[in-house]
């Protein structure tokens, strides 16, 4: 028999959030069914904090909040920190240092606002698009606050460079993923989805067997891969879709909701 499935991790953007801004009835109703299991549902975001429970405000059922690619996790009903994973200086200063020899803007994120070097067409509208603050700074040194990642914006190209980069020389002291093709995020090596999530499920004593969770992009892959049943939404990167166990339907086509309905069914989603 199948392992049943007491924590759900969703990821936000390209897995339940898609073109049209909000959720479908038979999205939420779904999750409802699950939570009323006594499941737990654990948001898991590339997304800053504030960011990320604007959007949840649709989702109640959400517990728990997992931020900045796995640095941080906040509760829901207290709104505070319970959790997390900051870059020390060291590791500021080495990414920081990195990306110097990129053609890529460099982005710090401080606490919930974001340092850049200039104004630039990008950062205006990513802060607007994500009500984050976007400060302008002569210099990243001059900053007050927990770094949770550093940024690089650049072209397809350059950004694979920037992350081979990374990876190759710099493996031991920080950890690298892209969430999208023109990004790549250098954080803590504490730091990733599935770290963040490990952390949780050892203080609710579930087991990562127990675990179901829906990504699409590369910053999914550890998460999808370190659970018991990493599912990818079809039409996500291809390197999403190859290792995980299972494929949901679109984010256009309810695929999260569509894949719980059949485990729900099946009586594999209870706490």
């Amino acid at each position: 028999m199948d392992q049943p499935y007491r924590l759900i991790a969703l990821d936000i953007d390209g897995t339940i959030r898609g073109e049209t801004l909000e959720p479908s009835e038979f999205v939420l109703e779904t999750l409802n069914r699950c939570h009323q299991q006594g499941v737990e549902i654990v948001a898991a975001t590339g997304r800053s904090k504030i960011s990320a429970y604007e959007y949840l405000q649709h989702f109640p059922m959400v517990n728990y909040v997992i931020s900045f690619q796995g640095a941080v996790i906040s509760s829901r009903d207290s709104q505070q920190l319970i959790w997390e994973a900051p870059m020390d200086e060291h590791q500021v200063d080495l990414a920081i240092k990195v990306l110097e020899n990129h053609p890529v803007e460099r982005v710090v994120y401080v606490d919930d606002y974001i340092l850049v070097e200039s104004m630039t067409d990008w950062a205006s509208s990513y802060g607007l698009r994500n009500g984050v603050e976007v400060v302008v700074s002569d210099s990243f040194l001059d900053r007050e606050g927990s770094v949770y990642r550093v940024l690089a914006v650049g072209s397809d190209e350059e950004i694979i460079q920037v992350e081979k980069r990374v990876k190759t020389l710099h493996s031991d002291s920080v950890y690298a993923t892209r969430s999208l093709r023109h990004f790549c995020e250098i954080l803590s090596p504490c730091a990733g989805k599935d770290k963040a999530l490990d952390w949780l499920c050892k203080q609710m004593d579930i087991d990562s067997n127990e675990v179901v969770a829906f990504g699409n992009g590369l910053n999914d892959l550890e998460m999808l891969s370190w659970a018991g049943r990493g599912v990818a939404i079809e039409g996500g990167e291809p390197e999403a879709l190859a290792v995980s166990s299972a494929v949901a339907p679109p984010v256009e086509q309810d695929g999260v909701a569509v894949y719980l309905s059949g485990l729900l069914s099946q009586n594999l989603i209870r706490g």
